[in-house]
């Protein structure tokens, strides 16, 4: 495989530019974007968005003692923050876990009187490999005729093929300093740096298939390397006991102004003294100021009729994120019968499946489906037939024991989605 050419922080191989370029060019240390006009409002701002951004920037202006509108596209808050209480495992469709360094989610979380539980560490019975058509425990791995890496790597499992290569000399100490004048002569593609460094074709085809990103090639290294040391800078992460979605849902509550759902943006329109909010049902707003916290590809479906320096709206025709698609499973149990781990990675369609567990008893009801990349928008262009009879032909080819016991029960789809337009 051709190693990239370009630099992902300036232009990606598809004619988009990376979270690096994005950050650069709109000059902020958010994806939010700010605009202001002078006449007044019922609302003296109107907040674009109801996910964790949106709801936390309309909490902190009404403690400034001014009158926030949130305008929200979907029927619910949290944006990619989103839990099914509507299945007995709570599962979450969107984020998971939050690291200890995010001290203001954590003092919000305190404010709702909501916990946040150290994570589980990981399961002491292992992982189930799928590879080349053929099922194996990760302790047989290396030994594997399913292994197909060489040398040094061979013994490498695939999930951490990734971290192998690139969690060893990163040219920065701190995730702080990723954009630093230092670093930028480093700023290439994931790709170029994994061939650099002995990656074989092999591992770089198992790299690619769940990696956070849609292909190696499009991303930089950058964004790794920063990721990695935040995570190493963290003394832990927890998850929100009940679910993601209740710190959404207790944060929109406590709003001293109100959230209005399924207010679709169609345009931002500066004139002179104020900002109109345009709504697909013909519904407008206007306010003396205007905070977007919609994503940037979910922007790309808005007219913004306003002057726009020419770096924000590289930024906002060329950000890359990433698809991704969640997929839950029930399931009869049958696990014991195959003696393997729960957990699998494997490179079939489904990608990575973990167990999902009932909160108060920890029995398995079945499986949940994580899948990125290209990956993602392959199952996106399926039809729910289509995607039912590959995801019960995959599972029965993953776990014999498993076939005709596994019904597909739920998907949702990020890369699919217009307001989100995938997960950065």
């Amino acid at each position: 495989m051709k190693a990239a050419t370009h630099r992902p922080g300036l232009a990606g191989a598809s004619g988009g530019i990376g979270r690096r370029g994005v950050l650069r060019g709109l000059g902020l240390s958010t994806l939010a974007l700010a605009l202001a006009g002078r006449a007044a409002s019922p609302a003296d701002v109107l907040v674009l968005g109801a996910g964790l951004a949106g709801l936390a920037a309309a909490r902190r202006l009404s403690a400034a003692g001014m009158h926030p509108l949130v305008l929200e596209a979907r029927d619910r808050p949290g944006g990619r923050v989103y839990t099914r209480f509507d299945l007995p495992d709570r599962p979450e469709f969107g984020a998971v876990e939050v690291g200890d360094s995010y001290t203001r989610v954590h003092a919000l979380a305190r404010a709702c009187g909501l916990r946040i539980r150290p994570s589980p560490p990981p399961g002491t019975s292992g992982l189930t490999l799928h590879v080349g058509g053929r099922t194996l425990r990760e302790g047989d791995w290396p030994d594997s005729a399913a292994n197909p890496l060489t040398g040094p790597e061979r013994p490498v499992l695939p999930p951490r093929l990734e971290a192998h290569y690139l969690g060893r000399r990163i040219p920065f100490a701190r995730a702080a300093d990723w954009d630093t004048p230092a670093v930028r002569p480093h700023d290439q593609a994931i790709t170029s740096v994994l061939r650099e460094r002995g990656i074989s074709d092999e591992g770089l085809r198992l790299v690619n298939v769940a990696g956070n990103h849609i292909h190696s090639d499009d991303v930089s290294v950058l964004g790794w390397w920063r990721g990695a040391l935040a995570r190493r800078e963290d003394t832990g992460a927890g998850q929100f006991e009940g679910g993601a979605g209740a710190f959404a849902t207790c944060l929109a509550a406590r709003l001293e102004g109100p959230v209005r759902y399924s207010s679709v943006v169609t345009d931002i329109v500066e004139t002179g003294e104020l900002v109109r909010v345009l709504l697909a049902d013909g519904a407008e707003h206007r306010a003396r100021h205007c905070i977007c916290t919609l994503p940037l590809p979910a922007l790309r479906n808005v007219g913004l009729r306003l002057p726009l320096q020419p770096a924000v709206r590289r930024a906002i025709d060329g950000a890359i994120y990433t698809p991704v698609t969640v997929a839950l499973f029930d399931a009869e149990p049958s696990w014991e019968e195959d003696g393997l781990p729960l957990p699998m990675w494997t490179d079939t369609p489904l990608e990575r499946l973990f167990p999902r567990l009932l909160p108060a008893t920890g029995e398995c009801i079945g499986f949940k489906a994580f899948v990125n990349g290209a990956g993602a928008l392959d199952l996106d262009r399926l039809d729910e037939t289509e995607f039912e009879n590959l995801a019960l032909a995959t599972f029965a080819r993953l776990r014999p024991p498993a076939a005709g016991r596994v019904r597909d029960q739920a998907r949702g789809s990020w890369g699919a989605a217009p307001e989100a337009g995938g997960a950065d």
